[in-house]
């Protein structure tokens, strides 16, 4: 019988927190996971522990904490809207926390979070790419941890031969790309295939395609490690196209891969969107319409259909 896996996001129940938490440095001061699994009795309880400042500085115990966040905010439990607010500030709260972006103690951050959240289980991965993709709007350390994270996810799923977890500059995601033949994938590593996609969109999300004004102004980034060079989007383009055109004929095929098929297109076709969308701009700056204003001077004036550009992509 062949394998089954998740291929959308599935979130944790509480038992899956509970075994994440044992192999934490914070096992002993968080005994109260064992005593309720009510997500917002959950949340308070640690953040008493973050008020009395009981969890020290570190890599081992903030990365318990970081884990104890995202898994918290992907908790199953009954009405998720009404406690959306408080899962999203608590993760928040969970990256701020003795917050530190020194390369040092992320790269040791990143290595203790992949050993308490096991990304060798593909639903594992799926959960952590939304983790990141979430986190990485809601402050500078979780745009830093969680960019580290994706690209670590990336180099797991192409063997791109990293060797430390950080910020990486943006063109390393042809690499990737190289790598991957969406031919070849599309029918033997499918599966493979719908997380690095995924992968590639939350990197963009979380850097280029989002905001970087933090990183560059408070940590100190630079501008070239964190820009997506419109000819290497244009790539991407056509990579995700090439994607899009083959699963819309493979479709037709009926065996016990449709629905992953379904789900590799539209995430493909998202990214696409996305891609699409910053690449527009980008054309429409440089082919604006030319015309003359009543003072004589040549007018900035941009067209307003991005459909103008398609052609160019």
């Amino acid at each position: 019988m062949e394998p089954t896996w998740a291929i959308r996001p599935q979130g944790f129940d509480i038992e899956q927190v509970r075994q994440a938490m044992v192999k934490s440095s914070l096992n002993e001061k968080i005994q109260f996971i064992n005593s309720t699994d009510n997500v917002i009795e959950l949340i308070e309880a640690f953040g008493q522990l973050m008020s009395r400042e009981e969890i020290e500085f570190g890599a081992e115990p903030l990365a318990g904490l970081h884990v104890a966040g995202m898994m918290l905010f992907m908790l199953h439990h009954n009405d998720l809207a009404s406690t959306q607010v408080q899962r999203t500030l608590f993760m928040q709260r969970c990256f701020d926390y003795m917050a530190c972006t020194e390369e040092t103690h992320v790269h040791d951050l990143c290595t203790q979070i992949l050993l308490l959240w096991d990304v060798n289980q593909s639903d594992n991965m799926l959960n952590l790419i939304l983790c990141c993709r979430y986190a990485s709007p809601l402050g500078t350390m979780a745009q830093i941890v969680g960019s580290c994270l994706l690209w670590a996810m990336l180099d797991k799923l192409t063997d791109l031969g990293f060797d430390e977890y950080r910020l990486r500059p943006y063109p390393e995601l042809m690499m990737a790309i190289a790598m991957v033949n969406p031919l070849v994938y599309l029918q033997n590593y499918l599966h493979s295939l719908n997380l690095i996609v995924r992968v590639i969109a939350a990197l963009l999300i979380a850097g280029p395609y989002g905001s970087t004004e933090k990183l560059r102004n408070e940590v100190g980034v630079p501008e070239h490690v964190l820009e997506f060079p419109n000819a290497d989007a244009a790539v991407l383009f056509r990579w995700l196209n090439t994607i899009i055109e083959e699963l819309r004929d493979e479709l037709q095929v009926r065996d016990g891969h449709v629905q992953e098929r379904m789900i590799i297109l539209e995430a493909s076709c998202e990214l696409l969107k996305l891609v699409h969308a910053h690449l527009a701009d980008y054309y429409q700056s440089l082919y604006s319409i030319a015309d003359f204003e009543d003072d004589g001077f040549v007018s900035d004036q941009q067209c307003d259909n991005d459909t103008d550009f398609e052609w160019l992509l």
